[in-house]
């Protein structure tokens, strides 16, 4: 009973926002919520036009019409995790767990908009939180919104909030 794009923008990206402003060495700037990075980037625009010096985070979550499918993990743009996708997988194993398929990374090659980053020199992470088709990784990703949002900020900047 819930998109993705309405469970981002109006559930984690208040609380990611929250936490953002906490931080006091690092600077994090918001995609534009009204906007879609994958389909700006399609037109030539998002990840297009992305500074070189920034590192991108992508939030998402992954959906499926098998009822087995759960866990969240983190794609990466390196063969191996770096530190701050290694701290975020932990957030997604303490609050919702983690895919099992990916123990937690996944290296790809095959999406055009971390792609196109790949190319412009670029690090992202894109991090799948869970499933939202699935009950139990829906219900932990409600329950403990604030408290990923939280990690997740922190794993980002390697900044201790409040």
């Amino acid at each position: 009973g819930n998109t993705e794009a309405n469970l981002l923008r109006t559930k984690l990206l208040p609380h990611l926002e929250k936490y953002a402003k906490e931080v006091k060495k690092s600077k994090i700037v918001f995609y534009n919520p009204k906007h879609n990075m994958v389909t700006d980037t399609r037109k030539g625009g998002g990840s297009h036009k992305v500074k070189k010096t920034t590192s991108v985070i992508m939030f998402h979550f992954d959906a499926s019409t098998s009822r087995y499918a759960n866990g969240g993990h983190v794609i990466i743009c390196h063969r191996k995790p770096n530190t701050r996708e290694k701290k975020m997988a932990a957030v997604i194993k303490k609050y919702v767990g983690l895919n099992k398929a990916y123990n937690g990374y996944s290296y790809r090659t095959d999406l055009k908009n971390c792609n196109v980053l790949r190319r412009r020199g670029i690090d992202f992470s894109l991090v799948e939180t869970g499933f939202i088709t699935n009950k139990r990784d829906y219900q932990q990703i409600n329950k403990h919104i604030d408290k990923i949002a939280k990690g997740y900020i922190e794993a980002i900047t390697g900044e201790t909030v409040k």
